[in-house]
């Protein structure tokens, strides 16, 4: 099949339109995923609203991510880099915002925001490591650092304004 064609069923797969000339052996690898393995990576994502975005970044084997926004135009960026690490994100309401990053060995971590312009940031390296952050209110921020083995830490934040930060190493 020519290049145009393919180009052009690949625009209709995109864009949801039928398009009969087009099948699964149409698409071609791209060079930049040839060190991606199959693995038991997964992630889920589930959003309800208007003018959520999520990016989600997972490279290396059994990540786990699981990822609910319910509202109007909440963040999250999701980055998971190593081996076994877990996530469990969830936004509701207007305007949240968090930033996850892991890397290392089965980290866990989970991030639930329920209300109006929260903001968290988790970063995690390492292994085992642990956190939660739960936001519950209006204009809270959280800030999370854990470098090592075995780290724990748990942020809960009611009401307006709070602000909180952790560094373990």
């Amino acid at each position: 099949m020519p290049r145009q064609n393919k180009l052009a069923c690949l625009a209709a797969l995109v864009l949801g339109a039928s398009a009969t000339c087009c099948q699964a052996a149409d698409l071609v690898r791209e060079d930049r995923y040839a060190d991606i393995t199959v693995g038991k990576t997964v992630a889920t994502i589930y959003q309800i609203g208007n003018e959520n975005r999520t990016t989600v970044d997972q490279s290396g084997p059994n990540q786990k991510l699981a990822q609910t926004q319910v509202g109007n135009r909440n963040q999250a960026v999701l980055t998971q880099s190593g081996n076994g690490n877990s996530l469990y994100s969830q936004q509701t309401g207007y305007a949240n915002s968090q930033q996850v990053t892991q890397s290392g060995n089965n980290n866990q971590a989970g991030v639930a925001q329920n209300g109006v312009n929260n903001s968290a940031q988790v970063v995690q390296t390492g292994a085992y490591n642990q956190a939660f952050v739960g936001q519950y209110g209006k204009d809270n921020s959280a800030s999370v650092t854990q470098n090592g083995f075995g780290g724990q830490v748990s942020v809960k934040q009611y009401g307006e304004g709070g602000t909180a930060t952790v560094t373990q190493q």
